[in-house]
């Protein structure tokens, strides 16, 4: 195994230190107000960056990051947006027991009103928290059905988006550029799959794999029915036929 050189660390820690860079103020402001509070706070134009963009791709600078994703939240309580902040800090893997703490009390006391401000997107990406953080493997096996749910709907909504209206139409170049160059909204938060490099097949499949360790023989079961819609004419196989990303694929290498 290799090992890193002085200059390579450095590198690593200061990648990973802006990543979490001011995390600790970030939180700081949310956590000074009472949740009654942050539901009575309605994000307007004014508190947003206007320097921010809404669709600019992920940065490392955790502070611009959030600066953009506050868009999103226009007309939103602060406490929904407070909710996204724990998932991106999770995410980027800081102080995580503390972290995680706070985004579970939060679900286990807030959970109506949650459900109920919550877009789709944002509920979605708080059950793939939960699996990715939680002890429970009980809990965390029932909200991957939550996520093999959405993220199946996303893979045919995109199919239908691609073709007019059956599958003996050809696929419509215009709508695969469109889809190759931006994340383009479905509904309630939703985009449809992002063809050529989105990522949330492959950590659909991570976290089914991640399930070897409470139940080898049930995992090897799912894996393999997943690999199965793959290679057959299905939705998942149109996507994987688009797919241009090496490091983001969701299929077997035997496939």
């Amino acid at each position: 195994m290799t090992t890193s050189s002085g200059w390579q660390r450095q590198l690593i820690l200061l990648f990973k230190s802006e990543k979490t860079l001011n995390a600790k103020a970030i939180i700081n402001r949310f956590t000074e107000k009472s949740i009654d509070e942050m539901k009575a706070s309605i994000i307007t134009p004014s508190m947003c960056n206007p320097m921010a963009i809404t669709n600019k791709p992920r940065t490392k600078d955790l502070k611009e990051h959030l600066d953009n994703l506050k868009h999103q939240f226009i007309e939103q309580s602060e406490l929904c947006f407070y909710h996204a902040n724990l998932i991106v800090l999770l995410r980027r893997g800081y102080k995580t027991d503390e972290t995680f703490a706070e985004f579970e009390n939060l679900w286990n006391t807030e959970t109506d009103y949650l459900l109920n401000h919550l877009s789709l997107r944002w509920i979605i990406s708080a059950c793939d928290t939960f699996i990715d953080q939680t002890n429970d493997r009980v809990r965390a096996a029932i909200l991957l059905n939550v996520s093999t749910l959405m993220n199946t709907l996303r893979v045919y909504e995109t199919k239908n988006f691609l073709q007019f209206d059956s599958d003996s139409i050809p696929l419509v170049d215009d709508n695969i550029e469109a889809l190759y160059r931006s994340d383009l909204p479905l509904y309630n938060g939703l985009t449809y799959f992002r063809i050529g490099s989105d990522d949330t097949l492959k950590n659909m499949r991570n976290r089914y794999e991640s399930f070897s360790h409470s139940d080898k023989l049930a995992t090897s079961i799912l894996l393999n029915v997943f690999d199965k819609l793959q290679s057959n004419d299905s939705a998942f196989a149109t996507m994987r036929a688009l797919h241009k990303d090496e490091k983001s694929k969701w299929w077997s290498d035997s496939l």
